[in-house]
């Protein structure tokens, strides 16, 4: 009975830590369960925070105004594809006041990422090693920023799902009439994570090489192969273009081409020395994972094994995304997100490589537990760090709790958390209500307006309410700062200070409004 008991409990571990799964449903089925509930163990300690990152706070803010009527780049204004707002415009048809629900479909689109990343590696490593190639992504999306909303957690799965039928495409070998319908399927993936971020261009150029050079390797003609091409293309760019063409016929052509494109180039970039410590961070923190992505990437595949076409574009797509991220110079931690996945299916083969030895049978169990356990580790750190710097939402919600019953008009948050805008109800007193377009030096001159006449136009109307910070920093843009604080002292009062995470906030109210109730917040002090 012993015996048998043992027996059992060795099938059973064969089972998980080798590659014998039961059927390709049950497979699928299973790993979708295990990537849920790995996700949901990750990520909701920030369920419900709404100051997880001030990038997500905008892009709810400017979800929910869509829904009363404002129109990006006109009402309000930023540079981001108008995708990306339109995802958080249908979270905000949700209910609640879209912070926790925001986060949930952001942790469903990651696991359906890591899903497509297990079907992508099922075809150059076994059924483990894909399975871990998704739970690795999931580990590694905290560590750089994706832990809530941020653009690349919804735009890696139309370009995972791109990558994977460009691989069926290709696998199809460009002749068949569903190797056709893969490649339109890939570009027009690729032309919808264009409208989320338009970083995705590159990975999208690369998915239209190799299919072009697929269907050339297939034997098609020059004179089929162009139209074919241009084809490609045009699925690729019918999203921005269908946007673009809906705001010239509007009469604000000019305006949507500025926001997306003309600004980006304006904006003043950061310092050398700060740029070097984002990068030496995000390649510190990367190291393991890109290690293990190119040890497995380079092994040869043994001959005759159908592997090396998915070999192939997964080594490009890993490259592209990495010139991707090389080629813009801010180098904050989220733009690494769009490298996890490439990097994830190429681990896979150190994770689960097919044919493997027997000697070698406990190396894929090792690799997985090391790098699960450090980027699952990182990531429960960095949220802990970020909920100290940034704060765990609390304050936030008390500060506009405490606001809100003193609004008469529109709150105007100069420096501080976008949240305060939907938390409160208010109005928007700007077009530019992202606070870092008018205090942040490096917005100078890059918003198509003067960022000192907006702030006078501003504080022109009278808001009842201004928050700002307590003092300036280094990237604050001491024209509009010397102007709101001469403002503030002569028209201004300050009612309460708050600290929000390591942030002091400060509330100041327009003198001469009758003192209804003292706004107080936990440790701050009133005047």
């Amino acid at each position: 009975m012993h015996n048998a008991r043992l027996a059992t409990i060795r099938r059973f571990c064969s089972t998980i830590f080798q590659r014998q799964p039961l059927s390709p449903a049950v497979s699928a089925g299973g790993a979708a369960i295990v990537f849920f509930l790995f996700a949901l163990a990750l990520r909701s300690p920030q369920f419900g925070n709404p100051v997880v990152q001030i990038d997500d706070q905008f892009y709810l803010l400017v979800g929910d105004r869509i829904w009363h009527g404002a129109v990006p780049y006109l009402d309000i204004w930023d540079r981001k594809p108008i995708g990306l707002f339109l995802i958080y415009a249908a979270i905000r048809s949700l209910g609640g006041d879209g912070v926790i629900q925001y986060q949930i479909v952001a942790t469903l689109f990651a696991v359906v990422t890591a899903m497509v990343i297990r079907r992508i590696a099922l075809r150059i490593a076994t059924p483990f090693g894909a399975l871990g190639a998704g739970l690795v992504y999931l580990a590694a999306l905290g560590v750089f920023g994706g832990d809530a909303g941020q653009s690349p957690v919804f735009y890696n799965l139309f370009v995972a799902c791109a990558a994977l039928a460009t691989v069926r495409a290709v696998e199809r070998g460009m002749i068949s009439r569903s190797a056709h319908i893969c490649a339109a399927a890939a570009m027009l993936l690729m032309g919808v994570a264009i409208q989320i971020k338009y970083t995705a261009l590159f990975e999208g150029g690369y998915f239209g090489l190799i299919l072009v050079w697929a269907a050339w390797r297939a034997g098609t003609a020059p004179l089929r192969l162009l139209p074919l091409a241009v084809g490609w293309i045009a699925l690729a760019v019918t999203p921005t273009l269908a946007v673009w063409i809906a705001y010239a016929v509007a009469g604000h052509g000019e305006a949507f081409v500025f926001a997306n494109f003309t600004s980006v180039f304006l904006r003043q970039g950061d310092p050398a020395g700060d740029v070097i410590k984002r990068v030496w961070k995000i390649s510190i923190r990367l190291l393991p994972l890109a290690a293990a992505a190119v040890i497995g990437l380079s092994w040869r595949s043994r001959p005759g094994v159908v592997e090396a076409n998915p070999l192939l574009i997964v080594r490009g797509w890993l490259i592209t995304a990495i010139l991707a991220f090389a080629a813009f110079g801010t180098y904050f931690d989220h733009y690494a997100l769009p490298m996890l996945a490439p990097l994830a299916v190429g681990a896979a083969r150190l994770l689960g490589p097919a044919g493997q030895s027997s000697r070698r049978k406990s190396w894929p169990a090792l690799a997985l537990a090391f790098l699960l356990i450090f980027f699952s580790g990182l990531t429960f750190s960095t949220i802990a760090e970020n909920q100290y710097r940034r704060g765990n939402g609390q304050q936030v919600r008390q500060m506009a709790a405490s606001i809100a019953p003193r609004l008469a008009g529109c709150l105007y948050v100069y420096d501080g958390e976008p949240a305060l805008y939907s938390l409160t109800g208010s109005c928007l007193p700007s077009r530019w209500s992202f606070p870092d377009h008018l205090n942040n030096m490096h917005e100078d001159g890059a918003i198509g307006i003067d960022t000192l006449a907006e702030t006078q136009a501003i504080m022109a109307r009278a808001p009842r309410i201004v928050v700002s910070s307590a003092a300036p920093i280094v990237t604050t843009n001491m024209r509009t700062w010397a102007f709101l604080q001469e403002r503030l002292r002569r028209d201004y009062r300050r009612i309460a200070t708050w600290q929000v995470g390591r942030q002091t906030r400060v509330v100041y109210e327009r003198r001469g409004v009758v003192d209804q109730s003292a706004v107080q917040s936990r440790g701050g002090a009133t005047n």
